[in-house]
């Protein structure tokens, strides 16, 4: 495994990366409503839908998609690693919980892997205007930066899909669908359409406070970034019902 636990990187300019990418703006894209929080700090946050796919649509279903620290691509200021995500972060599995609301879709729920851990979540049957904004909400967890790495923050990458009619793959195209997901090669990544490799991301930054670097680091410390691979995009972001059935897309 590749130790980065050497490489050097001003912590101000750690943390002058967290607030640019925290001060993105959510406008026009699906973001997130809190994109940066402090480790240890639980929050209830919302997945934001700023528009539909296009004039006159309607958003009638999402989903979204955690990477499951399982197979996840790791990549250390920028570049991809051989480490893995416990490496970084010390309790990541599980955090992120979806809060049951009606308000907007008419039925939802939780996407879990092998071990029950969520890694998701989906809403259906719902009605969003495009000139609408609407809070999807979720509970993100209290996550903890490892106290032996030399992280100073985390970018944990989101992958979401806004959904304004029920096609199969194939029949993704501008004006069905906003695939705001990364490019990684998996059947979500939406070339050419709206969101293209434009993720939502959730940032956890280091309380240096009480989780100081080690003296390993000197005095610097590494910027994170945790993105879900193609293997579980493919598995996990489609909306599967409660009694099995495939909603979206179709099979």
């Amino acid at each position: 495994m590749t130790n980065f636990k050497q490489i050097r990187f001003p912590i101000h300019s750690a943390l002058a990366f967290v607030l640019l990418a925290a001060s993105h703006s959510a406008l026009s894209h699906t973001r997130l409503d809190i994109p940066v929080v402090m480790e240890g700090v639980r929050v209830a946050n919302n997945v934001v839908i700023s528009h539909g796919c296009g004039e006159g649509t309607n958003v009638i279903s999402q989903s979204v998609v955690f990477p499951d620290g399982v197979d996840s691509i790791v990549k250390v200021d920028g570049v991809q690693s051989t480490n893995v995500v416990t490496d970084f972060l010390s309790n990541w599995g599980n955090l992120n919980q979806k809060i049951l609301s009606y308000n907007v879709f008419k039925h939802e729920n939780e996407k879990t892997d092998a071990d029950g851990n969520v890694v998701g979540f989906w809403v259906r049957d719902g009605k969003m205007p495009d000139y609408y904004n609407v809070f999807v909400p979720f509970r993100a967890g209290a996550a903890v930066i490892d106290s032996d790495s030399c992280a100073v923050s985390v970018k944990v990458v989101v992958a979401v899909a806004d959904i304004c009619k029920i096609t199969n793959i194939s029949g993704f195209a501008e004006g069905i669908v906003n695939l705001w997901t990364p490019a990684v090669g998996s059947n979500y990544d939406g070339p050419g359409l709206h969101g293209y490799d434009s993720p939502a991301t959730l940032t956890y930054t280091r309380n240096l406070e009480t989780n100081p670097l080690p003296p390993t680091c000197g005095g610097t410390g590494v910027a994170v970034e945790v993105i879900p691979s193609a293997a579980q995009l493919n598995r996990d972001m489609p909306i599967v019902n409660t009694d099995g059935k495939q909603i979206w897309p179709k099979p």
